[in-house]
This record gives C-alpha cells, structure tokens and sequence, in this order.
C-alpha cells in the first residue's frame, strides 16, 4: 500500500492535524471556496468514494485506461483548478465547526475500509480498487489542505 494513501492509519492522523489547524479564516490560496466549503468539498469527495453519494459519469473513457490512472493517481501533481464533478461543487455557506466534525468522520469511516478489491466507481477513472482510492483521496485532500495553507 502507498505511503500516502488515507488507508494509512498514520496519514489519517497526519491530515486530521492539519484539519484541526484549518480555520473559518484560513485564506485561500487559489480558487474560490473558503475554508467551510472546501471541508464540505472534500467530505462529499470521501462520501462519493465511500459508494454513499452517487456521481454521474463524465464519459471520458481515455481516464479508465490503468497507464493514466497510474500517472494521475501517483505520479502527476494534483492541477490547481481541475474540473470537479457538479455533484462535488459547493457555493453556499458551510457551518466550519459542523462540517470540520462531519469531514473527521467520514476520513475515519473511510480508513475502515475493506484494503483490497474494487469500490465505488469514480466519474472520470471509471472503477478503482481500494487502494487507488485512498491514494487518490489522500491526494485530493492534501491539495485542498495546501490550498489554504495547512
């Protein structure tokens, strides 16, 4: 399993650290969520992995091939600005305290899962195993936490 991956007990710590680090006032720096929704952004991104939040798919079969998983997942930088699903997108106002809660929660659940076989189908790589999905969230999540500073 990857050292980075949020199956990784010690890498669920790591991130749940620099959650608790994160404030209402932590300024972006790119984009346009605040603090409270890239928490609610992520969350749903760990509900969508979890099988619990069903995401269209974006018909780019050119993603499912395992060479540009394997260079989207653990090799390429996570692209500032990269296009998200609609289901994923966030524009209201967050409750911080709220939502920080439901994101530690779901991290944990999601560190729970199975470590092996296939899960919940992402909208632009199509099926991913377990282990490919906590690469990929942990990725994700890393990002958004560097996008404001933490």
């Amino acid at each position: 399993m990857s050292a980075t991956s949020v199956l990784v007990e010690g890498e669920r710590a790591s991130l749940s650290g620099r959650v608790g680090r994160l404030t209402p006032a932590s300024p972006a720096k790119w984009g346009r969520m605040d603090a409270g929704q890239m928490l609610r952004h992520t969350a749903e991104a760990l509900r969508m992995a979890l099988g619990e939040l069903p995401v269209r798919p974006a018909g780019k079969r050119f993603f499912h091939a395992r060479l540009v998983k394997y260079l989207m997942i653990r090799v390429l930088p996570f692209p500032k600005g990269a296009p998200t699903a609609p289901e994923l997108r966030v524009a209201e106002p967050v409750a911080f305290e709220a939502e920080r809660a439901r994101w530690l929660g779901l991290l944990s659940r999601f560190g729970s899962a199975p470590p092996s076989g296939v899960g919940a189908e992402h909208p632009l790589f199509g099926p991913l195993t377990w282990q490919e999905w906590g690469e990929l969230q942990y990725k994700h999540l890393d990002h958004h936490l560097k996008q404001f500073g933490v």
